[in-house]
């Protein structure tokens, strides 16, 4: 398999072990319910997101009108699918013929994605629309539209834990980093994970259960 491939499900391997919140402050546990200033679901939908105030996915037009410097690009096979599949799913069938439903392959689709890299952010493109994949938060935002919580690289894990109150915070294989997962929608294995490191918040992806 492919780098591509293994490079999307490598996060899917680590464990999730949660750690016990018994360290929070009182000050969350008497958090009067309806507060914007507290999120407190397992899941964030891609509608509700701004990565640096511009939406997760970018019709091509806008992505080059808004990304004007691109470090480099890498194309490579992603023979595990991609989620241009379904998010993309009319355009994908227009341009490269109907589904197997068997396979999930496209006819006339050659299984090629491109990567693309620009000043500490990386995002994937089928060559129709784009989409963000992950963002080090030294350069860049992440925020929830609905609580106006933006998260940066002044975010701290204890200022996170205290606007999440009902998350759960996994190890890696870092001693030195933690992460959190907040799924895509109820019922979802496709999340957003947002990943500290020494206690303050180092990077953020947008991960896809592809195999």
């Amino acid at each position: 398999m492919l780098a591509a491939c293994n490079n999307h499900n490598e996060k899917a391997k680590e464990s999730k072990k949660s750690i016990n919140k018994e360290s929070l402050s009182p000050s969350i546990a008497k958090t009067k319910f309806g507060d914007k200033s507290i999120y407190d679901l397992n899941f964030i939908t891609i509608k509700n997101v701004l990565i640096n105030d511009h939406k997760v996915i970018l019709s091509k037009a806008e992505f080059e009108s808004i990304y004007t410097h691109i470090d480099s690009t890498k194309t490579q096979i992603w023979e595990c699918g991609s989620p241009f599949d379904w998010l993309d799913r009319e355009w994908m069938t227009k341009t490269y013929g109907k589904e197997d439903p068997e396979t999930g392959i496209f006819s006339k689709f050659n299984g090629e994605i491109t990567t693309i890299y620009s000043e500490n952010i990386e995002f994937a493109t089928n060559k129709h629309i784009v989409l963000f994949d992950t963002g080090f938060a030294d350069n860049n935002s992440f925020k929830i539209i609905s609580h106006n919580i933006i998260l940066n690289k002044n975010t701290t894990l204890n200022e996170f834990r205290s606007k999440f109150p009902n998350s759960k915070m996994e190890t890696t294989e870092n001693p030195n980093e933690v992460r959190f997962r907040f799924y895509l929608k109820e019922l979802s294995d496709d999340a957003f994970l947002f990943y500290f490191k020494d206690g303050k918040l180092n990077y953020f992806t947008l991960w896809w259960l592809l195999c």
